[in-house]
């Protein structure tokens, strides 16, 4: 089986993200009403506890409402000293010294989504503020653009003016780009940072016949399965290691409508997809089958293969689809592909 792949050189050349990042985000359980700093050092724990860290899972990262309302009178990023009394350095040694690794968020706009203050216009300022902290990896949002002048509102370049302060700084930061697919970034992002979202968010639902069955889904997100065609549609310009389509955080243990088979197709289609695998549940509460799922050596080293290759789909027929991802000893990886609700067998010759 032949496939028709260009492969990337790097993205941002820093020495980091060479395979989809794996991790924890704060956002999809806690939001902002429970992020602080005692949940924080209880997810790290949990993370080594759990063995989910010992599988690769290594970013444990803040999402939005880390930061105070107002920045200081010199223009830097203040940390809210409600959430985090003990301040960031402190948080970050607390999670490296558990050999984890330090992310956190910001808006390329003038605000947050949550209205906080975003990173436009203080670039500079908030990346040297960040590797003084320790920080390791960067998420950075598009909300806040309202005010921001239309020739500096592409993505494109927001994401680059992020990205040279973030050189600058001498601290190698894997950095995520989270505009929602817009500007389409698969084109362009390889030469700007890690990883780049193709879509909106992702709601615990499997297609969009059952959000409209369980939920009314916000305009902001999506089912899985959009998610999916959304890669899929969105192939990278170039492949290969250190740049990512972002299919967003992992579904498990989400309030929604994932059965456990649906759980495991999403898990075992955001490898073949080389999607970063962020984990948004709870890890200190985590069932032992979750676990087992989400730690499963085969999967893992499908995702984290060096060649970076997503998976392309070779055939379809109504639900029934085959995808193949390459691999760097020649071989591929399939995924067999019943989205109906009926048994169906698949053939595959080679």
């Amino acid at each position: 089986m032949s496939l028709p792949y260009t492969l990337l050189v790097l993205a941002l050349d820093n020495g980091v993200g060479r395979t989809p990042a794996m991790g924890w985000n704060s956002w999809n359980t806690f939001r902002c009403e429970g992020l602080d700093e005692a949940l924080i050092h209880e997810v790290a724990d949990a993370m080594v506890s759990t063995g989910l860290r010992d599988a690769g899972y290594q970013y444990v990262n803040i999402d939005d409402c880390w930061m105070d309302k107002k920045r200081s009178g010199d223009g830097h990023i203040v940390v809210d000293p409600r959430r985090f009394p003990s301040g960031m350095a402190a948080l970050g040694k607390y999670i490296h010294e558990r050999r984890l690794k330090f992310g956190i968020y910001s808006c390329a706009g003038e605000t947050t989504c949550e209205g906080l203050p975003g990173s436009y216009g203080h670039e500079r300022e908030d990346a040297a503020d960040y590797a003084s902290w320790g920080v390791d990896y960067l998420k950075l949002d598009f909300c806040g653009m309202e005010k921001v002048p239309t020739a500096e509102r592409q993505p494109e370049r927001r994401y680059s003016v992020m990205r040279d302060s973030l050189n600058a700084t001498g601290r190698p930061m894997l950095f995520s780009l989270c505009n929602w697919g817009g500007g389409r970034p698969n084109r362009w992002g390889h030469n700007v940072g890690h990883s780049w979202r193709t879509g909106r968010d992702v709601f615990a639902v499997w297609d969009e016949a059952a959000a409209r069955k369980l939920h009314k889904l916000p305009g902001y997100l999506q089912s899985i399965m959009t998610a999916v065609e959304d890669a899929d549609a969105a192939q990278r310009a170039v492949d290969g290691p250190g740049g990512f389509n972002d299919l967003d955080m992992l579904q498990w243990g989400m309030v929604g409508g994932l059965t456990r088979t649906e759980q495991r197709t999403h898990f075992a289609l955001w490898c073949m997809l080389s999607s970063p695998l962020m984990l948004g549940n709870d890890p200190r509460r985590m069932s032992a089958a979750t676990r087992r799922i989400l730690t499963s050596k085969g999967m893992l080293a499908i995702s984290q293969d060096p060649l970076g290759v997503a998976a392309r789909r070779v055939w379809r027929n109504g639900p029934l689809a085959i995808w193949s991802k390459p691999l760097a000893d020649g071989a591929h990886a399939l995924l067999l592909f019943n989205g109906g609700e009926k048994p169906a067998d698949i053939t595959v010759r080679w």
